[in-house]
């Protein structure tokens, strides 16, 4: 608090002191002044009772004016500090009405996931109805020219383009080519691509599994997620499960590894 207020205040207080003071005496002589006329002429004693109640209430409402309030401003403001505490049972229904809300959301998500369940399941059973496009044997002989690493580049052109047979076509040529070749693991993967995206499973597993010969393949988490998704699509649940589960325990660290859980508890 600042001085200059402070001085202000307290020369308010004694103010308001020195008032009730010069009430005080000024009500005690105007009661005996009351009385002794009373008795000079007969009448009756004025109540002083209520002469003092008067004088109090004066008194009160003179020191209220002084600090600049007045009786209702001052019942006002304690209605309103009573208003802003918080009860018992405004808490209780606040916190009620919250819990009431937690339930509603996980309601919620469950529905969702459910309905995305389901829509798995009409997707695996739509793709299993279809029956799988005709496989012919691809040739093996190199087409094109160029260094491995641009052949296959034009080979994954081709798969982008959904062109699979030609694909798998390149990619088995650079395989004949160069079976030791640093990119010759991700020919093999992306033959079983290829495969999985003719809708031909069985022979997309055959692929995938050829993925594992390869030392040091950085495509065998890939290819152990397309295992379970390969099975799932021709509805072998329990095999799905196998695979998904070994791509948890044997490549903890993979990228796909949310997936594969999120297979293992829907399926």
């Amino acid at each position: 608090m600042k001085r200059e207020p402070l001085i202000r205040i307290l020369g308010g207080m004694a103010l308001v002191a020195m008032v009730m003071v010069w009430n005080g005496c000024s009500s005690s002589r105007q009661v005996s002044l009351a009385t002794e006329q009373a008795a000079l002429s007969g009448a009756e004693e004025p109540a002083v009772t209520d002469v003092g109640t008067a004088d109090k209430s004066s008194d009160e409402e003179e020191v209220m004016r002084l600090l600049g309030l007045n009786k209702s401003e001052a019942a006002g403001q304690a209605a309103g500090e009573a208003a802003i505490q918080p009860t018992a049972a405004g808490l209780e229904e606040d916190r009620n009405r919250l819990e009431e809300n937690l339930k509603e959301k996980d309601i919620e998500i469950a529905r969702l996931k459910a309905e995305l369940a389901e829509r798995d399941r009409q997707l695996n059973a739509a793709e299993s109805a279809e029956p799988p496009m005709e496989i012919k044997p691809v040739r093996t002989t190199v087409s094109g020219s160029g260094t491995y690493q641009e052949r296959y580049d034009r080979a994954r052109a081709l798969y982008e383009s959904r062109r699979y047979k030609e694909a798998i076509q390149e990619f088995a040529a650079l395989l004949s080519t160069d079976s030791s070749h640093k990119l010759a693991d991700n020919c093999q993967y992306w033959i079983g691509e290829c495969y999985y995206g003719m809708r031909a499973y069985n022979q997309a597993i055959i692929e995938f599994e050829k993925i594992f010969t390869f030392n040091d393949s950085d495509k065998n988490d890939d290819a152990q997620l397309k295992l379970g998704l390969c099975y799932t699509r021709i509805g072998n649940v329990e095999k799905a499960k196998v695979e998904f589960q070994k791509l948890v325990d044997t490549y903890p660290d993979s990228e796909f590894i949310s997936r594969a859980q999120y297979y293992l508890q829907t399926l």
